[in-house]
């Protein structure tokens, strides 16, 4: 099984990301005006918050967005058909003067509905006969079966972050998924810059 070759998402070729050899595990770096980016801390809390959800409801693309401030970054939270969120993507911030430096990275654990979306169809539609077969012999729920499959077919593909045992397993995003989570930033940037954060409406209030 081939293994899945690394690869940085990068629209920004000729700007030196100074913190890069620091954080090997970055697949993407992207590069914002730093007025820009730091009206998040204000925009998301108050329109697009993950918890904001259980208040008024959530369709895929609502609702799906954590600031974080220490280190500062954000979390995708991104949501299925049902409307279950599972965490997607995460990035960390640095300033440097008027910009900020973003390092990011998609991680999907095993809990998520997202888990099994890139493996293909030929080994997708093989997997649950050879769990259901497993299972049977192994007197065990075919669930625990396919998951082993879905961790070992992750495993050859070295795609896998994280296995411990007790926790759930994780795997890196692939390039499509990290540009997925490129795309929903800059459009949540977009609908940033273009809404009045709630510090702006009292000002205007008289």
């Amino acid at each position: 099984m081939n293994k899945t070759k690394p690869f940085l998402v990068n629209e920004n070729p000729n700007y030196k990301f100074a913190a890069l050899p620091k954080m090997p595990e970055t697949q993407m770096v992207m590069l914002f005006p730093r007025r820009s980016w730091v009206r998040l801390a204000e925009y998301i809390p108050a329109y697009e918050a993950v918890n904001l959800a259980g208040r008024f409801g959530a369709d895929p693309g609502d609702y799906e967005w954590e600031w974080l401030s220490d280190p500062e970054g954000i979390r995708w939270w991104r949501r299925d058909a049902t409307g279950r969120e599972s965490l997607f993507g995460m990035a960390v911030a640095v300033h440097r003067n008027d910009l900020v430096e973003l390092y990011g990275l998609v991680e999907v654990d095993e809990t998520s509905s997202f888990w099994a979306d890139v493996i293909p169809e030929e080994a997708a539609n093989a997997m649950p006969l050879q769990a259901k077969l497993a299972a049977r012999q192994q007197n065990r729920p075919e669930k625990d079966s396919l998951y082993d499959l879905y961790r070992e077919y992750f495993k050859g593909r070295g795609m896998l972050t994280l296995q411990q045992g007790g926790q759930p397993a994780c795997r890196r995003g692939t390039i499509r998924e990290v540009e997925r989570f490129r795309d929903a930033l800059k459009a949540l940037m977009e609908r940033a810059s273009q809404t009045s954060l709630p510090s702006e409406v009292r000002r205007k209030m008289p």
